[in-house]
């Protein structure tokens, strides 16, 4: 078990906030808006993430947005129904408790909520991942160095953990120079008991696969695949017949 981030919330003007208790009532809104060159990390979340530099730390800043034609009308606005309920505050507190457990996910450093009426705005920094790529990067620039095995060991161990991602695909696979395997943009995702939500865990993650190999004008990466399903085995929740 890993140490778990210590969550301590406090509120200053229309915001509050939750973080790690050693960053509490450090931060400033100046922590949660980046610089005009700050780098986008992969293609996570509305927008994708960017590269900051985090109380000394390096992070990524995520701002919650909306897509499809529901952000034309709310862009980066959420119904106001509970602070407990936001879904910045919940994937911190999901993040935190998976840490805890040792799981290979980002560390969560703080979550910011700006309510305005009936709506909230919002923000997560997390700690980035050392020296890693997201699979679909990994495909494009260096498809031969891919651990397909430990792709597998790693999904497995989130499901036997009871972890659902809620878009499982290939650009939140992080897989570092070390061989280390991680699983990022936990919005939306919660503990579940086993059931069928695994299969189609992992059948997301192969139609993310399959889209990125038609856009690119390559193969899809078969022999990988069954590498990764060889080692994720079966289970319960595997099947789509199962339960």
């Amino acid at each position: 078990m890993s140490v778990a981030p210590v969550p301590a919330r406090w509120r200053q003007g229309r915001c509050r906030y939750l973080v790690d208790a050693p960053l509490l009532g450090r931060l400033r809104d100046a922590d949660f808006t980046p610089p005009e060159a700050a780098a986008r990390v992969g293609a996570a979340g509305r927008g994708g993430v960017l590269a900051v530099e985090f109380q000394g730390r390096p992070g990524v800043l995520r701002h919650y947005r909306r897509g499809g034609m529901v952000e034309r009308w709310l862009g980066d606005r959420y119904l106001w129904t509970g602070l407990e309920r936001t879904r910045a505050f919940r994937e911190w507190r999901l993040l935190a408790r998976l840490v805890e457990r040792g799981l290979p996910v980002p560390r969560p450093l703080a979550a910011r909520v700006c309510r305005d009426g009936l709506f909230w705005r919002g923000d997560l920094v997390t700690l980035r991942v050392p020296r890693a790529r997201s699979l679909a990067e990994w495909l494009d620039a260096d498809p031969g160095r891919v651990d397909w095995a430990a792709v597998g060991r790693c999904i497995r161990r989130f499901h036997d953990a009871g972890v659902w991602h809620a878009d499982l695909n290939a650009h939140n696979v992080l897989l570092d120079d070390r061989g280390g395997v991680w699983w990022v943009d936990l919005d939306r995702g919660r503990l579940r008991p086993p059931g069928r939500w695994r299969w189609r865990n992992l059948a997301r993650l192969e139609r993310s696969l399959r889209k990125l190999s038609r856009e690119a004008g390559r193969p899809f990466p078969e022999e990988g695949w069954s590498a990764l399903r060889r080692v994720y085995g079966g289970g319960a929740g595997l099947n789509p017949a199962g339960t």
